[in-house]
């Protein structure tokens, strides 16, 4: 089948791998510009543009919708698949293949429809979510499915190993329904819809006064990016991994065993990541700053 790819970071790799394995033809893959990972370096390829060009595609970097309607006239593409592309598509675009755009959703939909579904669901202590292979139309994440997979959720998931996980059964998911389009007819979403809108790093700062269970969610939801953080006399330090502990601690505090106290109970910080420095464990932080214990700022 000729396809065309749209996709920007490592989660949309696993899909175009797949697409390549199972035979199909990418005549063309579709990704965001270069971008700098640090102030003072070079811009560098996206994750999906150094897959792609290690494969042997043809890469186009685009910044706006009227780029790709330019591109895809007359290419003659069967059917677009789009996984994370980060640019919205208009409805010639969605409408210019001959079997529409499939669209990899983190989520069981309507559950979590938006840019962060999988940082919701963990937020919200979801015990499952999954992937959806959705027929992309106008609206946002409105469209039938065509396949889903549940993935479960439990105390110790990340964003970071739930998109492992997610991906990758995304990928298999994609190549089901383009082996055999005609067994998954596009069926209308049904059930309650929520929606996950997109969080900001000032979404992750931690308030002492929230209960330690719903802190620890946070933490698993900022993992690995942008971080659940607090500040400690005006330093920022990242919480990377952390659990609830039953141990007494004044609100706000930090005492010398990295337990923080908070509305209820106190959050054991395992793993931190202070500012300019490299992750190391709570206790390890504690013993450099050679105090018995600290107050986060608030």
């Amino acid at each position: 089948m000729r396809i065309a790819f749209f996709g920007t970071p490592e989660l949309a790799v696993p899909t175009l791998d797949a697409l390549v394995v199972a035979g199909h033809e990418v005549s063309s893959v579709f990704t965001r510009p270069k971008q700098r990972r640090h102030r003072r370096g070079d811009p560098v390829d996206t994750p999906v543009a150094s897959a792609a060009n290690g494969l042997g595609l043809n890469v186009i970097e685009v910044t706006s919708a009227q780029e790709i309607e330019t591109f895809l006239a007359d290419k003659n593409i069967e059917v677009g698949v789009v996984v994370a592309f980060g640019l919205i598509l208009t409805p010639s675009i969605i409408a210019s293949p001959r079997l529409g755009l499939l669209n990899l959703h983190f989520s069981l939909l309507p559950r979590w429809r938006g840019a962060s579904p999988v940082q919701h669901a963990i937020l919200a202590g979801d015990t499952e979510t999954g992937v959806c292979v959705m027929q992309l139309e106008e609206g946002l994440d409105t469209g039938p499915v065509r396949a889903k997979a549940v993935c479960p959720v439990d105390r110790q998931s990340t964003t970071g190993s739930l998109f492992d996980s997610l991906s990758q059964i995304g990928a298999r998911l994609m190549t089901e329904v383009l082996a055999a389009p005609e067994e998954f007819p596009p069926e209308p979403q049904s059930g309650e819809i929520s929606w996950a809108p997109t969080l900001k790093v000032d979404d992750f700062r931690i308030d002492a006064q929230r209960p330690a269970k719903e802190i620890e969610k946070m933490v698993r939801a900022g993992n690995p990016q942008p971080g659940a953080w607090v500040t400690v006399s005006g330093n920022r330090v990242k919480i990377e991994k952390a659990h609830v502990g039953d141990t007494q601690v004044d609100l706000g505090v930090i005492d010398k065993h990295a337990h923080l106290g908070t509305a209820s109970g106190t959050l054991v910080l395992d793993v931190v990541h202070p500012q300019g420095r490299k992750s190391m464990s709570g206790v390890a932080w504690l013993a450099g700053l050679r105090t018995e214990k600290v107050q986060i700022d608030t």
